[in-house]
């Protein structure tokens, strides 16, 4: 029985938020064939939407970069920032003029310059009233990971004060993640492979972006998507096709697990 952790954007989904049908075939047949499937995302708990999403019959899902942890719909870890280490950032950002998005496991806390681009409307209108704006809110700022627009601001500033405290994501110098140190897409799967007693050699991966460095690199297989980005794809042991282009379907026939 093999474990196969996958991300959700750009991998399961495109930026439609669409699941190839190659995708929903393989899944399908991966379960049939007895494993364990999780999605595997940097996105909190509460981001997880979409029933054409959760129908295709996942096992658990790791969220918000290795923080959260669900199996067979049982919570198994939540880890929260604790709140001086979160407002230490928030303040340090807000010097800096770079807009914040506080991922929660229930709610989100975003900047008013954030709630007015495209993806921020996008999270306004998929979580409604539990999409906070961040001013006003300072006394329930809760989250487990902070996001935010580089916005051509001295980004390495910030990284250097914040370094005990957090791991930094670096998107192409547009987005940031800041998780919890030592927290990563790769910590989740270790922990959910010592709770289930999973084989490290029965471990597979797919990723496509920055984020998913840590868990391609951390398994014993990972696969890159052919859309993926060129770090993904460098530490991956194997790169497959684009998302639709049946990526997912064949890269698990190429493992034999489908």
């Amino acid at each position: 029985m093999a474990a196969i952790f996958f991300d959700i954007d750009g991998t399961l989904w495109d930026r439609e938020n669409v699941i190839p049908e190659s995708t929903k075939i393989a899944i399908k047949e991966l379960r049939k064939n007895g494993h364990l499937t999780f999605m595997c995302s940097g996105r909190s708990r509460i981001m997880i939407k979409g029933e054409h999403l959760h129908a295709l019959g996942f096992d658990g899902i790791l969220a918000g970069c290795g923080t959260y942890i669900e199996y067979k719909e049982e919570v198994k870890l939540a880890v929260e920032l604790e709140p001086e280490i979160l407002r230490k950032a928030i303040y340090l950002l807000q010097e800096h003029n770079m807009p914040i998005l506080i991922e929660g496991i229930n709610e989100l806390f975003m900047d008013e310059d954030l709630i007015k681009t495209g993806y921020g409307s996008y999270l306004k209108k998929l979580l409604e009233e539990w999409a906070y704006p961040l001013e006003g809110n300072d006394a329930i700022w809760r989250g487990s990971k902070i996001s935010t627009l580089i916005n051509g601001a001295d980004y390495h500033t910030v990284m250097s004060a914040l370094g005990e405290d957090y791991d930094f994501m670096d998107h192409s110098g547009h987005v940031m993640e800041m998780v919890p140190k030592g927290y990563s897409k790769a910590s989740g799967i270790q922990a959910v492979c010592e709770m289930l007693g999973i084989d490290h050699a029965d471990t597979y991966a797919f990723g496509d972006s920055i984020n998913d460095v840590e868990m391609l690199e951390y398994v014993a297989h990972g696969v890159a998507m052919g859309n993926g980005t060129e770090a993904a794809k460098a530490a991956a042991d194997y790169v497959t096709t684009d998302i639709h282009a049946d990526g997912i379907y064949n890269g698990l026939k190429h493992f034999g697990l489908i």
